[in-house]
């Protein structure tokens, strides 16, 4: 029987020497349980088992150690409706990790004085422009880079959203509500990431896809990772999005083109592709003769800049902060530069430990689960030789608590026995909102139907003349319990219908077009 101790002690070896990078050499090893002891079998095995505990589809892992691929490997299946098998090669979307690869073209710009953290970001687009005006007007690359804006999450404006332009979004913008002062708070923003990678353009003359595929991707060998869901469908060897239905049975969603997210969101590679953007970045900025950005630009990523959450429930975690485009904190004592991203039925987590020259890739294809995290840090206790804290174990334990308890009523309660101050055909009409733009609503014989962002939806009567959003759906579910509430003017006409359409903001209204 293969021990830990085993694993460790190879894995310290360097366990593929010259084969870096060969997912052959890698899958090949850690299938050779045949012929001699696998040190990874420990590994194979937890990770199949955690995958079938949280129910998740398939997951890819990729392990890098001193610039090599010592492990890589997929388990389960790509679509459950296909069946075909995930492999270290299978793409997947990986999310908001791709926040990393806009800091570093940004980085990269920097060192050729093309663009300054620091900075008015106006400097590079004029037209840039925060709710509140001149108390925004210093927002800088850095506070962008950082979630330090003070402007709300907004997320809702570009879901689904296939004609939203970075120049689009640059003017709807000013209309969005800030929640904090500049620099005050931490708040998780995609739009400015967004708007980051518009800066990026201009100072460099490329369209930030034309960017990251020439100045990254290619001088790293990185040539099936790709920007769109076309080219993802095109490759053939993906893996599709899933979601779970209340039974835990999972059901794949279609990969949905949300290729304007661009540099906040929009990367899709496999564990093996992306091992060589983890060991660029152990590297510093530097893979083999290839240097892409410079060490003082390494650590100007992961220097903190603002505080990201509060004191964390898990001992062995300290408060984390946000640097540019990377979350940091210590994992028992170890320094941790990680991000997670989790989009359209896709979740990942990449982690880097420097100071052990470690990084560890898990990708899945299950919308929101939390498995990419938890398995991360039980591999980082096996091949460090620690006391295993079972994250994966220890959560499913929550988890299932959690699903038994009863859930508590959010939001002001329903008052029963209320009907509509009109006929529903009053209630339809295009509405219209300066930062989020079209709602349509219509009247059909089983009620109020609306449509934002060509997601539709039912709007069931919720109480007076409010009623509660039922995505058609499962990829729509961000727009689940919204409540949409009618107003009239002073005729009595309905003219504009509010909504809550972001959480760390007030409700917007949608007026009448």
């Amino acid at each position: 029987m293969t021990t830990r101790r085993d694993a460790v002690k190879l894995f310290g070896a360097g366990l593929f020497g010259a084969a870096a990078f060969n997912a052959s050499s890698a899958q090949a090893t850690s299938r050779r349980g045949s012929t001699q002891r696998d040190p990874w079998a420990p590994f194979d095995a937890y990770l199949e088992k955690a995958r079938e505990d949280w129910y998740v589809p398939g997951l890819a892992v990729a392990i890098v150690r001193d610039g090599m691929v010592v492990y890589s490997k997929g388990f389960g299946v790509a679509n459950v409706e296909t069946g075909v098998r995930v492999t270290a090669d299978t793409l997947f979307n990986v999310g908001s990790t791709s926040k990393a690869v806009t800091a570093a073209g940004i980085a990269m710009l920097v060192d050729q004085k093309k663009l300054d953290w620091d900075a008015p970001v106006r400097t590079y687009l004029p037209a840039f422009q925060l709710g509140h005006g001149s108390d925004y007007a210093s927002t800088s690359l850095r506070d962008m880079m950082s979630h330090r804006t003070g402007l709300g999450r907004h997320d809702l404006l570009w879901y689904n959203n296939n004609d939203l332009s970075l120049e689009a979004l640059l003017a709807r913008v000013p209309h969005l509500e800030t929640f904090a002062p500049l620099r005050a708070k931490y708040q998780y923003n995609n739009l400015m990431v967004m708007l980051a990678g518009h800066a990026l353009e201009t100072a460099s003359g490329m369209s930030w896809e034309a960017f990251t595929k020439s100045r990254i991707f290619q001088p790293l060998g990185m040539i099936r990772s790709c920007l769109t869901t076309m080219e993802m469908e095109h490759d053939g060897n993906f893996a599709n999005g899933h979601r779970l239905r209340a039974d835990k049975s999972q059901y794949s969603i279609p990969l949905r083109p949300e290729d304007r997210i661009g540099p906040a969101g929009a990367v899709n590679s496999s564990a093996n592709e992306y091992a060589k953007w983890v060991a660029l970045q152990l590297g510093r900025g530097s893979l083999g003769d290839v240097r892409l950005f410079s060490v003082a630009q390494s650590n100007t990523m992961w220097e903190p800049a603002i505080s990201a959450g509060g004191v964390p429930a898990s001992p062995e975690l300290t408060r984390g902060f946000y640097g540019l485009g990377w979350r940091l904190d210590t994992y028992r004592g170890i320094q941790r530069v990680a991000h997670g991203g989790n989009l359209n039925g896709f979740a990942a987590r990449v982690t880097l430990l420097p100071e052990k020259n470690i990084g560890i890739i898990a990708l899945t294809n299950l919308g929101a689960t939390p498995l990419p995290g938890h398995v991360t840090l039980d591999m980082v206790d096996m091949l460090l030789g620690l006391p295993r804290a079972n994250w994966s174990a220890r959560n499913l334990v929550r988890r299932d608590a959690s699903s038994n308890a009863k859930g508590a009523e959010t939001g002001p309660p329903r008052v029963s026995n209320t009907v509509p101050s009109r006929q529903l055909d009053a209630y339809s009409g295009h509405f219209y909102h300066r930062g989020y733009g079209d709602l349509f609503v219509t009247t059909t014989s089983g009620g109020l139907r609306a449509s934002y962002n060509d997601m539709p939806m039912k709007l069931p009567h919720w109480h007076y003349d409010v009623f509660n959003a039922a995505p058609e759906r499962g990829e729509d579910s961000d727009l689940a319990d919204i409540k949409f509430a009618f107003l009239s003017d002073v005729s009595g006409q309905i003219s504009a219908v509010s909504a809550k359409m972001d959480d760390s903001t007030e409700p917007v209204s949608f007026l009448r077009a």
